[in-house]
């Protein structure tokens, strides 16, 4: 995606302290069930609709709403926790190989669908179709949407997906000094277990705009930093049906996929998924989670593919 023309460093941290404080009082807010929430009703793509209010409803329906899937989550978790531990040693190894990944190895026929700017709107439909084509994926959500929209992130871990770290907003971090990165990671890792979710055990950067630097902080939060191999250009804005064909024509086993739920208008996504799932379904492949992805295919120790930024 081509990059934003950059803040300069103080203003960035400016706006991002800004950012983070309106966010905080929106997710205490949902937290506490407080009844000044300005939207009040939760659908399936877990954002709040303010014509609701003015039909009388009350803050009970998304609070208990949220509630359920924050339960239904958490017995998930406790269930596969076995399994999750035995993906999270998957992980750590490849931390301790590179830090960085662009994919996995070919042994199995799998591949790793990751969504990034994320939660929104769309969120819970395309949630929807995973659900439909028996799909696992990976979300790397912004801190700074998980207030504003965190049923469709408590819903995804109850339905067995991952949430991986984006930074709180968006920011290059190639870009930023070494502890604005740390910031910008660490306000999301609190954005999402305050919502009672895991700390993430993965990281993409903003842009793929990465460097040494970042890598390194990445894994100094415990965390391994995920590009992709392949790329559906969705923020291009492309017929579905040609996102679809691109997609089934170059994928791998191994493959880890880049997509988009939130930061624009993602209606090309969430048409082209369809056809997406059920073309990987008839060639036999499964969709995963990132952390599974490198658990049943080791990937190679070095990741030539990925291309790093230098550190200015």
């Amino acid at each position: 995606m081509p990059k934003p023309k950059p803040k300069s460093p103080r203003a960035a941290t400016d706006h991002h302290r800004r950012r983070r404080i309106v966010a905080i009082a929106v997710g205490a807010a949902v937290a506490v069930g407080s009844v000044g929430i300005v939207a009040v009703s939760v659908g399936s793509s877990g954002t709040w609709d303010p014509q609701q209010l003015e039909q009388g409803a009350t803050a009970e329906k998304p609070k208990m709403e949220l509630e359920a899937q924050a339960r239904a989550a958490a017995a998930v978790l406790a269930k596969r926790k076995e399994e999750i531990k035995a993906e999270n040693a998957a992980i750590d190894r490849v931390i301790q190989q590179s830090g960085i990944i662009s994919q996995a190895g070919p042994e199995n026929k799998e591949v790793a669908l990751t969504f990034d700017d994320g939660p929104s709107s769309y969120t819970g439909g395309i949630l929807d179709t995973l659900k439909k084509y028996d799909a696992r994926a990976t979300f790397f959500t912004l801190g700074n949407q998980i207030g504003e929209f965190p049923l469709p992130m408590q819903r995804a871990v109850a339905e067995g997906h991952v949430v991986g770290n984006h930074t709180w907003d968006h920011q290059d971090l190639t870009r930023l000094g070494p502890k604005d990165i740390r910031t910008q990671m660490a306000d999301h890792i609190d954005a999402v277990t305050g919502k009672g979710l895991p700390a993430p055990k993965l990281f993409r950067p903003p842009y793929g705009a990465v460097n040494d630097l970042v890598v390194a902080e990445a894994r100094r939060a415990g965390m391994l930093t995920v590009m992709w191999s392949l790329d559906t250009n969705d923020y291009k804005l492309p017929a579905a049906e040609a996102m679809a064909a691109q997609v089934l024509a170059e994928i791998h086993p191994g493959a880890i996929v880049l997509a988009h739920d939130g930061g624009g208008d993602r209606t090309t996504t969430s048409a082209a998924l369809p056809i997406i799932l059920k073309g990987l379904t008839k060639a036999g492949y499964k969709m995963v989670t990132v952390p599974q992805l490198l658990l049943d295919n080791p990937p190679a120790a070095e990741q030539n593919t990925v291309q790093r930024t230098p550190v200015a």
